[in-house]
């Protein structure tokens, strides 16, 4: 069987406890070729993993609250093994104008709501390195 031609998509580091939304994104993004999806169920295991593994991208819940902001805190701060300016989308059930100028100092690309439809999901991850691109050019 032969590889497919092209580029090899980028890899994205999806954190979600909660395996039905990590599989779905993963395997539509395996399909559709837009991103190879590491899947991590916690902060803590992404940060092993981000030990000795960079991604392109990062797709993060939001459901481990203050662990997921300082999470975001000391990758902003160039704490971690990985870019400090990393595109990140966010995934929460809601969100108050406190954590919306939060995310906004963390240099957030897009924050989906809760429940979103997977096409959201999709574009947001299309979309992850567009800015970052274009300034590049």
């Amino acid at each position: 069987m032969n590889a497919p031609k092209g580029p090899t998509p980028r890899m994205v580091l999806l954190i979600e406890p909660d395996g039905l939304v990590r599989g779905t994104v993963a395997s539509v993004c395996r399909d559709m070729q837009i991103a190879r999806v590491r899947q991590e169920t916690s902060i803590a295991s992404a940060e092993l993993w981000l030990q000795t593994s960079r991604p392109h991208g990062l797709l993060i819940s939001l459901t481990e609250g203050a662990a997921a902001l300082d999470f975001l805190t000391r990758l902003r701060a160039g704490a971690l093994r990985c870019d400090a300016a990393l595109p990140v989308a966010a995934m929460a059930r809601g969100g108050d104008a406190a954590l919306v100028a939060r995310l906004k100092e963390l240099d957030m690309r897009r924050l989906l709501l809760q429940p979103f439809r997977l096409r959201d999901v999709i574009h947001t991850l299309e979309g992850l390195w567009t800015v970052r691109e274009a300034m590049a050019a």
